[in-house]
C-alpha cells in the first residue's frame, strides 16, 4: 500500500475552459448515507472505481497513531465468502489493477478494471466494507510490515524524518502533527481489539463516497450499488472534535544532523489557509505560489539558483486541500555552507521584493494555460476524475463547486494573486528546518 498526501490541489481539478460543468457527473444518496457519484465515459471499455473515507488518521485516539493506515493493509486480507487474496487474484486475472492510500482526512481504494465486472468488483468491495476476515495472527504479522516500511520511509531517511519533527511543531494541537504512518512505539502497541474497533466503528456507508468513472451507466450503476450496499448499517461513530493550532508567538526552529547527509539542505512549513475556508482566496494563492517559487521557471529559481547562483534548487509548493489548515512548503539547498538565518531571511527579502516586481499578469495567464493543459491530459484518462472528484467531496468541498471550478479560475485576477502573497509574508505560523552532516 502508499501513503499519498495529493500535494498540487489545482492541478488535479481538470476544467475545460468552454463548458459549463467538468465531468458531468451524477450523484445518488443511499438510505444508509452512501454517496455515489458517477462520470459516464463509454470512450474505452474500462472502469475506474475508487471508495473514498471521510477520515484518515483524523479520527485516530491520541496514543494510536497508525491505526488508519493499519486497517489500510489489512483491508487486503479478505472475508469469509471471498477469503484471504481473492479479491486482489480476480483483479489481476481480469488485467486490472488496484491500491490504496491513507492521508490526515481521507482513506481511500481503488480498482481499474474492464467494464465487464463491473458489478462484480462492486459486490467484491461492498463485502470487505462490512464482513473483513481480522485475525490476531493477521495483526501481528502485519504490524512488523509496516513496522518495515516505516523504517524504509522514514528511519532510514533523514529528510522525512526532519519533515516529520517539523509538522510535529507546527501542529502542536492537531492530527496533522501525528504522522499517517504512527510513530514507532504507538505502532508497536497497536493489537487486535485497537484495529477491530476501529474497522467496526467508522468502515461505515455513511462515512463512504463511491466513485464509478469510466464505461458506466448512471441508472445501472444506481441499481448495482442498491443490491450490494443498500442493507449495510450507517453509524453515527465519526463525531469529529474540531481543533485548531495557536498562532506563533516565537520564532521555531528544528535541526537534524546526520552523518549520512551530504548536502545542507534549508526547509519552512507554513500554516495557512485551506480550499475549504475559500475556494478563491486559495487559488490565487496557489497560483501565485507557482509563480514565485513552483519549478525551474519560477521567480525565485531564476533570481537565487540561475542568476546569483547562491542555491542549487529553491522552491516551494502549496498544499490546501483539507479539512484544516492548508500549508505552504519551502526548501532550498545552498552551493556553499550557509547559516539557516541567513538563507531565510534571503528567501523573506526575495519573496517580499518579488511580488510587485515579477508577479505579472502575463505569468498569471501562463499559469492558467499549464492547468488548462494539464486538465486535458487528466480528463483522456478513467481514473482521474475518481480521484479529483474523491477527494475534493472526502476534505469537504461540494460536487457543484467542483463542476464549476472553472468559472472561479476565470475570476482570478492580478490583484488578487498580489494579495494573498502580500498576506502569506508575513505569515508567522512557520517552522524552519535544517538538515545537515
Amino acid at each position: 500500500m502508499k501513503i499519498v498526501s495529493i500535494f498540487f490541489a489545482i492541478l488535479l481539478v481538470s476544467f475545460n475552459l468552454n463548458s459549463k460543468k467538468i465531468f458531468n457527473a451524477k450523484s445518488h444518496k443511499l438510505e444508509n448515507g452512501l454517496t455515489l457519484i458517477v462520470v459516464e465515459n463509454p470512450r474505452a471499455p474500462v472502469v475506474a472505481q475508487m471508495i473514498w473515507y471521510d477520515f484518515g488518521s483524523s479520527v485516530e485516539e491520541i496514543g494510536k497513531s497508525g491505526l488508519a493506515h493499519f486497517i489500510e493493509h489489512l483491508m487486503f486480507k479478505g472475508t469469509k465468502k471471498f477469503p484471504k487474496n481473492y479479491y486482489s487474484n480476480f483483479i489481476s486475472k481480469i488485467g486490472g489493477s488496484e491500491n490504496a492510500f491513507t492521508s490526515y482526512d481521507y482513506t481511500a481504494y481503488y480498482q481499474v478494471f474492464p467494464s465487464q465486472h463491473l458489478e462484480k468488483i462492486i459486490e467484491l468491495e461492498a463485502d470487505r466494507m462490512q464482513n473483513l476476515t481480522l485475525t490476531k495472527k493477521n495483526v501481528e504479522i502485519e504490524r512488523e510490515v509496516i513496522l518495515e516500511e516505516r523504517f524504509q520511509r522514514i528511519e532510514s531517511n533523514p529528510s522525512s524524518q526532519l519533515d516529520e519533527s517539523m509538522r510535529s511543531v507546527l501542529y502542536p494541537n492537531n492530527y496533522y502533527g501525528r504522522p499517517i504512518i504512527g510513530w514507532k512505539h504507538e505502532i508497536e502497541k497497536l493489537n487486535y481489539d485497537d484495529v477491530f474497533n476501529f474497522y467496526k466503528n467508522f468502515y461505515k456507508p455513511n462515512n463512504a463516497v463511491l466513485v464509478l468513472s469510466g464505461d458506466v451507466n448512471f441508472s445501472k450503476a444506481k441499481e448495482i450499488v442498491d443490491k450490494y450496499y443498500g442493507n449495510i448499517k450507517s453509524s453515527d461513530t465519526l463525531k469529529r472534535k474540531v481543533v485548531s493550532d495557536p498562532d506563533f508567538k516565537t520564532t521555531t526552529f528544528v535541526e537534524l544532523k546526520n552523518e549520512n547527509v551530504k548536502q545542507q539542505v534549508w526547509k519552512r512549513i507554513y500554516r495557512t489557509k485551506s480550499f475549504t475556508k475559500s475556494i478563491e482566496e486559495s487559488m490565487a494563492l496557489d497560483l501565485g505560489m507557482k509563480i514565485l517559487a513552483g519549478g525551474s521557471s519560477s521567480v525565485l529559481y531564476e533570481e537565487l539558483v540561475d542568476e546569483k547562483k547562491i542555491f542549487s534548487m529553491v522552491g516551494g509548493f502549496y498544499q490546501g486541500l483539507s479539512k484544516g489548515d492548508g500549508y505552504i512548503y519551502f526548501y532550498a539547498i545552498p552551493n556553499k555552507e550557509m547559516d539557516e538565518k541567513e538563507i531565510g531571511d534571503l528567501i523573506d527579502k526575495e519573496v517580499k521584493k518579488n511580488i510587485e516586481s515579477k508577479i505579472t499578469p502575463e505569468k498569471l495567464e501562463l499559469e492558467k494555460q499549464k492547468y488548462y493543459f494539464d486538465s486535458i491530459y487528466g480528463m483522456d484518462g478513467i481514473l482521474k476524475p475518481a480521484e479529483i472528484i474523491g477527494e475534493a467531496l472526502s476534505v469537504g468541498l461540494k460536487l457543484n463547486e467542483i463542476e464549476k471550478w472553472n468559472n472561479k479560475l476565470k475570476k482570478i485576477n492580478i490583484d488578487m494573486v498580489k494579495k494573498e502573497l502580500n498576506e502569506f509574508s508575513k505569515n508567522n505560523n512557520y517552522v524552519t528546518g535544517s538538515l545537515r552532516n
